[in-house]
């Protein structure tokens, strides 16, 4: 195939229901499959009433959602679906999957920050959103949060972004993008000047002391945009549909020591493209302005939140790049791990700290990544029995509940006094990379008052009829 047809939903607010009725009517409406569900953040994977505890939403606005069907097993995720942390989100799961991993069957959660490969295409995320007095923060938040640790977890890190940007230290494909789509939560700083700026004042009036600052988004995504160059970058957070053109002209210099630094560099060396915020503007790629050959182009797209009337879901048709040479994963219906990254991971272990102090910004020079790095992660993968013979960079679909789902016996109880418990996902990834536990935990093994062996003895037994439901009368 030479693209991929790729739904993007904005904020989601954990209305899954809606959100994959709507794909499953488009998709019956036009005869179009859609490949690729791409979640920009305020996902809400809350699994019972518990995990409100760990959302930083005001209470009047706490509901469970439907996540929790999916997570259960009551209903399957008819569209594979990736998505990225919000502000408002249940952090203490996410946590537990700080590296990424499956929140529910056919639901992959990218981590604070990750890489994935899907059919060709490289998708990379960074979750959470930008406050400078925690940005060079250690990740010293663990649950159960009090009212500032409620909100400074979801805050971004400058380990997570220095870690994306590793990635343009070790490409090695010549004029092939290092990312070819990124999804983030906030939107990178400065790039509402390369669309219909007056169109957002004219709609979001209070936006205008922010882009009249400089402040409208996040100072470290406005790096990863110049670094990585994405083909395509789609986000959400300021609840309003918004396009923009973003041309990177080749020899751009930046300084990326920290992030107020490189904004003005960047807006000097790129050329100013006005696209109208129209509802088929990003339905089809056909007629859209081109680079020319020495200059690459970010699509930029952000949506709305899940409510009626709302420019919340786009259908993007993502062809591939022009250079990129066929790969057996082409079709595939799977998610592969991307070896570079997990080398990154390792390499930069190191930088993860989880005490509250400040750290100074990751010295990305001192990083050496070899074929041989990337070659070893894959033979650990190989006798891991990781993915499946023909490929074991082919990320296993080892989802496994943890808290027992919302409306069965027990699912209103804290487990652990609300501390953390782990995810055997986490364990198994650390395992490959032969990395420890610094800011997550091992797995427990603890879900309500089902013991190890009787839980694992329940899913066992539940797997051999399907695996991806639970009868929630038998927990």
């Amino acid at each position: 195939a030479n693209s991929i047809r790729v739904a993007v939903q904005g904020c989601s607010h954990g209305a899954l229901d809606r959100i994959y009725d709507t794909l499953m009517l488009y998709q019956q409406k036009s005869g179009n499959r859609i490949d690729l569900l791409l979640c920009c953040g305020d996902f809400q994977a809350l699994r019972n009433i518990t995990d409100l505890e760990t959302i930083s939403v005001p209470q009047k606005y706490r509901e469970m959602g439907s996540f929790y069907k999916y997570y259960a097993g009551l209903k399957t995720a008819p569209i594979l679906t990736i998505f990225v942390g919000g502000n408002h989100e249940a952090s203490s799961y996410l946590q537990e999957l700080y590296y990424g991993g499956w929140a529910a069957p056919n639901i992959y959660y990218l981590g604070a920050s990750g890489v994935v490969r899907y059919r060709g295409f490289r998708i990379a995320g960074i979750g959470g959103i930008y406050k400078d007095r925690d940005y060079n923060m250690g990740r010293f938040e663990k649950p159960p949060y009090d009212n500032s640790t409620l909100r400074s977890v979801y805050h971004v890190r400058n380990v997570e972004v220095a870690r994306l940007k590793m990635l343009e230290r070790i490409h090695s494909k010549g004029n092939q993008p290092i990312v070819d789509i990124m999804i983030s939560h906030d939107w990178p700083r400065g790039i509402e000047q390369h669309g219909d700026t007056a169109g957002l004042v004219r709609r979001k009036q209070f936006f205008k002391r922010e882009i009249s600052d400089n402040n409208l988004g996040s100072p470290s995504n406005e790096q990863l945009l110049v670094t990585l160059k994405p083909r395509w970058w789609f986000a959400a957070h300021l609840h309003v549909k918004f396009q923009a053109n973003y041309v990177h002209v080749n020899g751009t210099q930046h300084d990326s020591s920290s992030p107020g630094k490189c904004v003005d560099n960047a807006a000097n060396n790129t050329k100013f493209i006005s696209v109208e915020s129209s509802e088929k503007g990003c339905s089809s790629t056909s007629g859209q302005l081109q680079p020319d050959l020495t200059e690459q182009m970010t699509r930029f797209l952000s949506l709305d939140k899940c409510l009626p009337r709302r420019h919340h879901l786009q259908i993007v048709n993502v062809p591939l790049f022009e250079s990129d040479a066929p790969h057996e994963c082409d079709t595939s219906p799977f998610l592969y791990y991307d070896l570079e990254w997990l080398a990154i991971l390792q390499k930069t272990h190191n930088w993860t700290k989880s005490s509250r102090a400040r750290f100074p910004e990751p010295n990305l020079e001192e990083v050496v990544i070899t074929k041989d790095d990337i070659d070893a992660i894959r033979v650990k993968l190989v006798q891991n029995g990781s993915g499946s013979d023909a490929d074991p960079t082919i990320i296993p679909s080892n989802f496994e509940m943890t808290l027992q789902p919302h409306g069965s016996f027990g699912s209103d109880q804290r487990v652990n006094q609300g501390q953390m418990i782990g995810n055997p996902q986490t364990d198994r990834l650390l395992n490959i990379l032969e990395m420890d536990h610094k800011i997550t935990v091992p797995y427990i093994y603890l879900v309500g008052a089902i013991g190890k062996d009787e839980q694992h003895s329940s899913l066992a037994n539940d797997n051999v009829t399907d695996d991806n439901e639970i009868d929630l009368d038998d927990v």
